[in-house]
């Protein structure tokens, strides 16, 4: 669920945000996770909260499931050809649980074992969010947006952009699909993202407009 209200959280800026980036304690309120008791203050506006009016929600606008499970596209990576061929079976046809230990930085998931034809010593290099790592469990990791700079595990895949905010919606416990696609497939798909947050920022702002004139 998801509660918007009108103003904001009246809390500091950092680094122009008042979100919580809880693995450095900083942001938000105090730098950690909200507990029983707190109180958050809203900041004051004249704005009246316009409502009676909605949007479809995008699990619904651009639906991808794979045999009822939530479905992320992934591009091979520069590593993917150096998994045995049973990992790349296991990525695609297999169903991969969210653990408990995930979070912004990134999603450590639980399924079969993911590895390599030979053993694989890399340097660490760049990677960037939606990046899957696979470390010596072969249990793969997906960078999220708090995602670090570099790692040297090997790269098997890249979740695409137009689908991290479907991981980012999935919760902890529940599992998720993966689905290969190539690179113009990955175009399209963040075209349709785009178009759907266009219409979103149309309707809301024809709304607005009509409540002016009224």
């Amino acid at each position: 669920a998801y509660l918007c209200i009108a103003g904001g959280i009246d809390v500091p800026l950092v680094l122009g945000s008042r979100s919580t980036q809880l693995r450095g304690a900083f942001g938000g309120l105090e730098g950690r996770p909200l507990r029983d008791g707190d109180g958050l203050p809203i900041v004051a506006t004249s704005d009246r909260a316009k409502t009676g009016f909605g949007i479809t929600p995008p699990g619904l606008a651009l639906p991808s499931e794979v045999d009822g499970l939530p479905a992320v596209r992934v591009l091979p990576a520069a590593e993917y050809d150096s998994f045995a061929p049973s990992s790349h079976e296991a990525l695609w046809s297999e169903p991969w649980k969210i653990t408990s230990q995930s979070d912004r930085y990134g999603y450590r998931l639980a399924g079969p074992e993911l590895r390599p034809q030979r053993p694989m010593e890399l340097r660490s290099h760049g990677i960037v969010p939606g990046v899957i790592q696979v470390p010596h469990g072969g249990q793969p990791i997906i960078q999220m947006r708090d995602a670090q700079p570099s790692g040297g595990y090997p790269k098997i895949g890249t979740v695409i952009d137009a689908d991290l905010w479907r991981l980012g919606q999935a919760p902890i416990g529940s599992r998720i699909r993966f689905v290969l696609c190539n690179w113009d497939e990955a175009l399209d798909a963040l075209a349709a993202t785009r178009r759907w947050l266009s219409n979103v920022r149309r309707l809301v702002e024809l709304y607005c407009d009509q409540g002016a004139v009224r």
